[in-house]
């Protein structure tokens, strides 16, 4: 019986919002060495390293809440599962994929699938970067909104959220009073770290 040894890494770029693969050998994980691949877009990497003799820890920044995760991995796992998934605990979006080539391309797909209805469910109709930068950008909008931190220079707080493919367009119900969140502003760490939105009054 052949033994196959080889292993695919997918994640998801925190830089560029596609997913970025690589092959190693689960020798290379052998002793204190750990293995690194980069995304094409050459603005992030992944790295699987040793945390102890039997565990693997993998460190990534998520695109969705800019977050750092941080994962264990069994070398165990590594070695009998047919893929080792992770997804950030914040929002149920997969960001990382180990294991073998054809079943963590099965699984990848599966996610696309998931987060393809997801954004479909909040008005748009693609998915990688943008799509996934929009729910980063939802999910930010709707925490401000839950604590009473977005609101209007004219003291409205009923802000209506119009969603387009490379822009979140936000507009007072009161005042007409609008703000433009384009997917690079969103996609700046500085907008997760946000206390309050507050919309500039045009009158």
């Amino acid at each position: 019986m052949l033994i196959n040894f080889n292993r695919t890494v997918a994640y998801r770029c925190p830089a560029c919002g596609e997913f970025a693969y690589g092959n190693f050998s689960l020798f290379e994980l052998s002793g204190r060495k750990g293995i690194s691949v980069q995304c094409s877009c050459g603005h992030s990497s992944i790295e699987i390293l040793p945390e102890n003799k039997v565990t693997y820890s993998i460190r990534i920044q998520c695109l969705v809440c800019d977050e750092i995760h941080k994962f264990s991995l069994p070398f165990s796992s590594l070695a009998k599962k047919e893929c080792c998934e992770f997804t950030c605990p914040n929002v149920i979006v997969g960001l990382v994929f180990i294991g073998k080539d054809e079943a963590v391309k099965k699984a990848v797909c599966q996610n696309e699938a998931y987060v393809s209805e997801v954004v479909a469910a909040c008005g748009l109709n693609h998915t990688g970067k943008n799509g996934v930068t929009m729910l980063k950008a939802l999910d930010k909008i709707q925490d401000l909104s839950d604590r009473e931190m977005l609101f209007c220079e004219c003291g409205a707080n009923i802000i209506d959220v119009e969603i387009h493919e490379d822009d979140i367009i936000l507009e007072c119900c009161l005042c007409g009073s609008t703000m433009v969140l384009t997917t690079d502003m969103i996609r700046n760490n500085n907008f997760a770290h946000l206390d309050k939105l507050v919309i500039p009054c045009k009158h």
